[in-house]
């Protein structure tokens, strides 16, 4: 069964606690802390409709104060009934402190005029101790969870007491029933309360996503086909699957223990859709780590863009090449795919972190030392900048969203280096607001302070201002707030010039708290916040570093739209964030050992963030703490011309997937140009090659594949193959015209005439090789009949 179970009983007091709402509130109209009361009726519920769910835009202030002032004007019973609405959308949660969650249903409860008695035992530490995560989206959202259940109470309320009894002695009928509520597909509180009702028969998950994931790691129907069932249907999978694998093990299982989370709980984007072309793909795509292999030719490159699209967005994988190319170059804008060559001199430095000599003073960093040179900062590489932008993007984004008329400002939060300006950063996100300490103690809000001109009068009239400036930050910074931002507005809080801490859109007028620090205030919706001090670069949304004024309004022209709408308007709230890869062109040309470092061991699956033996390690540059997060995928490429596998480091073969990509004739076998058949001219050369020099060394199909003519044929056998074959032989140009067949067609040789004087002890013959393409201007058809031709007389 999925009912969980744990150390001593405080599990079954919540799902006791569940079952008493169930017959008291949900079948009856009583109340959860108060026997006799009459609170869960259908009048009620109306009447939260009309507060809340019909006023969701009113209010200012955080979300509990925004609730009291939708409720203001509402009846003493529905704020009683909000109140216990409150507890039950908490009871499953188990990462919210039971303080916070007695405080607040108690707060709510006090607006009614009457104080809730912390004693009841409804409010007992056992029934708010929660029994699963509901994820960061469950806290930013909570107002979509409450509109839902309101929906969801007002619709149930509104049954018969046959059908009411019905849908709650039938977990099929009532998920069902509550899965076609209005949003109730989208919603958390859909598979919490399912949970809490029916414990034996739905899982204790509040996500589809991670149902999903858990029929596609333990179930037998491919992933698309999972994401095709309704939430009935997984549900109904979900319990077939839990039943036939605890009969397997003979005990029962909860899929979050250790052992059993690390087997589903993969990146997303894991379960990718194979191409035609590409049968492995679904299996390669669950390793994050793969390297493309193969000689010069063999379409690596493509593969490598094609393979990042796939793993980004799912889809088609035989899609058209301009598709696939269209596709990776605005994933390549958003920033969600990297792209990086290594090479013999390419460094730690480069690719993790290191340090770089900067001027100036960043925002009052007050370890920068200002002077006529340079100071030493450690700056982010590639992988690190990589890595933190998995981490904290997002899934996906509204493009319908429209702020074209919208302005957006960036806003300093204090300064950003001082930990005493801390405290204003904290407020300003969990109160949702931005504050500015400049403009004094004076409050602005009077009407008359709506220009900036009667802002710099009044501000000249304070003492020792009378010669400022319209520059002064005073006068500047506090019309910025308080006359140019307008509700609507975008708001991106920097820390410094150069990073990102939070964005967000205005909601309210400018007001003023005398007793604050910074006093003049605007209310935000914070629709992004970092989870760490590093918070995103400026350039993923922002062309160049940020001025340092505490209030700037920034140019629409150097916005990058895609990755800032990812931030401001996610599709869905609870997805995972979304899979980012990092392409290494030419993998084996570095010193691997001196450009991962320590951090090699950071590759490695189930060492990254959330994995079962996740690990972190502290770069040696900035002193910050750092792991690889789960959905990042690395993909590389490697020429085996330049160095064979087996020269590979060890450590590094052991931590990635290797997949072959080989010459394919048969590409090739419908281009035929004058009768000359160009996958048999590939087989002709490759067998002799394979012969030479091993199968390391052979040509790929892409240098073939857009030859429509016989100039174009011999103009790629003139630039591109001979060149590689004389690399590949050293300019060793005898080998080099035994590979085109041995004769003069390509290659003439002649003799070279020994020069008078010349020591008898030199006097072998020797050759000079002329190319027949920059002789004539062109090679000619019979030098490819010759060349096949011998090809077959040897195999004949």
């Amino acid at each position: 069964m999925a009912r969980y179970k744990r150390n001593g009983d405080s599990s079954e007091a919540v799902y006791d606690a569940a079952k008493n709402w169930r017959n008291t509130c949900l079948l009856a109209n009583g109340a959860v802390f108060i026997a006799d009361l009459q609170l869960w009726t259908a009048e009620l519920f109306d009447e939260l409709d009309e507060r809340f769910v019909q006023n969701l835009d009113m209010g200012e202030g955080d979300f509990l104060e925004r609730l009291e002032v939708q409720l203001s004007d509402g009846s003493p019973r529905c704020k009683q009934l909000m109140a216990e609405l409150y507890w039950l959308l908490l009871l499953f949660a188990s990462r919210i402190s039971k303080s916070k969650k007695r405080r607040d249903v108690s707060l709510i409860w006090s607006w009614s005029g009457e104080e809730l008695p912390e004693s009841s035992a409804m409010l007992s530490d056992a029934i708010l101790g929660g029994i699963g995560n509901t994820g960061t989206a469950f806290n930013t959202h909570r107002w979509r969870e409450l509109v839902f259940a309101i929906n969801a109470m007002r619709e149930f309320k509104s049954k018969s007491p046959e059908e009411k009894q019905r849908l709650s002695s039938s977990p099929w009928d009532f998920a069902l029933w509550l899965s076609s509520v209005k949003d109730g597909e989208k919603r958390q509180f859909r598979h919490i309360l399912t949970h809490l009702i029916f414990p034996d028969d739905f899982e204790r998950t509040s996500t589809v996503r991670d149902k999903h994931a858990i029929l596609e790691a333990f179930g037998d129907a491919p992933p698309k086909d999972v994401r095709n069932l309704d939430l009935v249907e997984i549900d109904k999978s979900l319990k077939d699957l839990r039943r036939g694998l605890e009969e397997e093990r003979g005990s029962p299982i909860d899929f979050y223990e250790e052992g059993l989370i690390e087997q589903w709980r993969h990146s997303p984007g894991d379960d990718l859709p194979p191409g035609d072309d590409l049968p492995s793909l679904n299996f390669a795509s669950r390793s994050l780590n793969t390297i493309l292999y193969g000689p010069p030719g063999t379409g690596k490159t493509y593969e490598t863009a094609r393979r990042a699209v796939l793993i980004c967005d799912g889809g088609d994988a035989s899609a058209k090449r301009e598709d696939v190319m269209k596709r990776y170059g605005e994933l390549c804008q958003e920033r969600r795919i990297e792209f990086v060559t290594f090479h013999q001199s390419y460094s730690y430095e480069e690719f993790i972190e290191g340090l770089r000599p900067e001027t100036g003073n960043e925002d009052g960093d007050p370890e920068a030392v200002q002077s006529a040179g340079f100071r030493l900062v450690a700056r982010p590489g590639v992988l690190k900048r990589i890595a933190e932008r998995a981490r904290q993007r997002p899934a996906g984004a509204n493009k319908q969203a429209d702020y074209t008329d919208k302005q957006i400002f960036k806003v300093s939060l204090g300064r950003a280096w001082y930990p005493e300006d801390e405290d204003i950063r904290t407020e300003a996100y969990e109160k949702g607001l931005v504050s500015l300490g400049y403009g004094g103690k004076i409050d602005w809000s009077d009407p008359k302070f709506d220009t900036h001109s009667a802002i710099y009068e009044r501000w000249r009239q304070e003492p020792g201002e009378e010669e400022a400036t319209s520059h002064n930050p005073n006068i500047k910074m506090l019309n910025q707030l308080r006359n140019n931002m307008r509700p609507g507005d975008i708001v991106i809080a920097s820390k410094g010039t150069k990073r990102v801490h939070a964005v967000g859109v205005v909601t309210g007028q400018y007001w003023f708290d005398s007793s604050a620090w910074h006093p003049h205030r605007r209310d935000v919706e914070w629709r992004w916040q970092t989870d760490d001090e590093n918070g995103i670069e400026v350039e993923d949304i922002h062309t160049g570093n940020f001025v340092s004024q505490t209030i700037h309004q920034l140019s629409h022209e150097k916005i990058n739209w895609p990755n800032l709408l990812a931030y401001l308007e996610p599709v869905t709230t609870d997805a995972p964030h979304p899979p980012h890869v990092l392409i290494i062109d030419e993998i084996n040309r570095a010193n691997i050992s001196k450009v991962l470092g320590e951090l090699i061991t950071l590759l490695e699956e189930d060492k990254r963030a959330g994995a079962a033996n996740q690990l972190t390690v502290t770069l040696p540059y900035s002193g910050d703490r750092f792991t690889l997060p789960a959905n990042l995928h690395i993909v590389g490429t490697m020429n085996t011309a330049d160095r064979s596998i087996a020269l590979l480091d060890t450590a590094l073969r052991r931590r990635f997937r290797f997949e072959e990509l080989p010459p394919k004739p048969e590409v090739l076998s419908e281009i035929v140009v004058e009768d000359i058949d160009l996958g048999s001219v590939l087989e002709a050369i490759n067998k002799r090659l394979e012969w030479y020099l091993g199968a390391d060394h052979l040509i790929g199909h892409g240098y073939f594949t857009h030859v429509k003519s016989l100039k174009q044929l011999d103009e790629v056998m003139a630039s591109k193959i001979i060149p590689l074959l004389r690399e590949y032989f050293h300019e060793d140009l005898g080998r080099v015209r035994a590979i085109l067949g041995g004769g003069s067609a390509f290659l003439r040789r002649e003799p070279i005439p020994a020069p008078p004087g010349v020591d008898d002890a030199y006097d072998d013959q020797r050759y000079r090789y002329v190319d027949r393409y920059l002789e004539r201007g062109q090679y000619g058809r019979n030098a490819y009949d010759n060349l096949i031709g011998s090809v077959q007389l040897q195999t004949g």
